[in-house]
């Protein structure tokens, strides 16, 4: 985590609106209609368009915006009311050319333009959805054995944990997809036939993952371990310990994670395991994918994480007013929160894409 420090000698007057903050923006349209009623329809699209625009490239870059002007204006612009409150369209004003101008007020919450944004993936700093690789190893201390898809070999005595592998892909895939994430699936479709050999060992380090991830487009990794024992409290009995933790590939940062722990109905190994995983496996998925979707839309995905110190005390309401500012002013600031609050300073974590 990278450190900033900010010695804050005065915060001036800044407006804090208790639910959304709104901007105004004031902006002159003309028409060559002559007919006023059509004319003054046309502007009040105009206007509405033109400041939608200038915000949205204030946010999202002008760059971006021009690769998904399509997107921009049928699916964000096109929906202008659920972020323009308010809008006040003034005195037509007849050009000495033919046709009208007028100047219109609008007022715009950033949030819900923020959260319209979110909803068609453009808040995110990479174009798309990211793409998402499990890499989860199955341990059975039961019956001495464990099995991972990179080093799967066909013809071996591992189908029970092999079956479990795809089960948790299916899992994974149907959660990650109510969330509009795609899973891939190496265990269904065989990856490990494709990966040279240097990357068949259980134990691959972090670079190594960050080199296979990137060879199959993936900006997240969901690492994690099931492992099978002997109930400690009952004899027919069995414990699964479950974890899984989504890391971005790009900066090997935690954006997610779950972990459980279930014990089986008593009852031989394999159908007892098996009954429980299906209703733990799909718990579990659901959970993560919840939390990744939850990190997504607050631009955590692909951002650095910093942490920011402001020196000397600040009243709630300016601590608010400051968190706003900087979110609303600065575009590459996706998401900032308290993290300590002492006598003498105030420490953030700030999500941002700035370097």
């Amino acid at each position: 985590m990278k450190k900033i420090v900010c010695s804050i000698i005065l915060l001036t007057a800044v407006s804090v609106f208790a639910e959304k903050q709104l901007v105004e923006r004031s902006v002159e349209v003309r028409s060559t209609d002559k007919n006023s009623l059509s004319a003054r329809a046309e502007m009040n699209t105009a206007a509405t368009e033109k400041v939608s625009v200038e915000i949205i490239k204030d946010i999202i870059g002008e760059a971006k915006f021009n690769r998904n002007r399509a997107i921009v204006m049928g699916k964000i612009v096109k929906n202008s009311a659920k972020y323009i409150p308010f809008s006040k369209p003034g005195e037509l004003q007849a050009l000495p050319e033919g046709g009208f101008k007028m100047t219109s007020l609008l007022k715009i919450s950033i949030d819900d333009l923020q959260s319209l944004l979110l909803e068609n993936g453009l808040f995110y700093e990479s174009d798309g959805t990211p793409l998402v690789i499990p890499a989860i190893r199955w341990v059975d201390r039961v019956n001495g054995q464990s099995h991972t898809w990179w080093t799967e070999k066909s013809g071996d005595n591992k189908a029970f944990l092999k079956k479990q592998g795809r089960v948790l892909e299916t899992n994974l895939k149907s959660a990650f997809a109510k969330q509009h994430f795609y899973i891939l699936r190496p265990q269904e479709f065989k990856f490990y036939q494709t990966l040279p050999s240097d990357f068949k060992s259980e134990n691959l380090s972090k670079e190594d993952w960050q080199t296979l991830a990137q060879k199959f487009s993936s900006q997240i990794i969901i690492e994690g371990d099931v492992v099978f024992t002997k109930s400690t409290e009952r004899s027919d009995a069995f414990n699964i310990n479950l974890k899984m933790t989504a890391v971005q590939v790009v900066n090997g940062r935690v954006i997610a994670e779950v972990s459980r722990n279930f014990e089986t109905d008593g009852g031989a190994f394999e159908p007892a395991v098996d009954k429980k995983l299906k209703e733990a496996l799909e718990v579990a998925s659901t959970d993560l994918a919840t939390q990744v979707l939850d990190a997504y839309q607050k631009g955590a995905i692909g951002a650095n994480l910093y942490r920011l110190t402001l020196k000397g005390r600040l009243p709630l309401m300016q601590q608010e007013a400051f968190k706003e500012v900087l979110k609303n002013k600065v575009r590459e600031v996706k998401n900032i929160r308290e993290r300590l609050i002492s006598s003498d300073q105030i420490v953030f974590e700030v999500d941002s894409a700035l370097g």
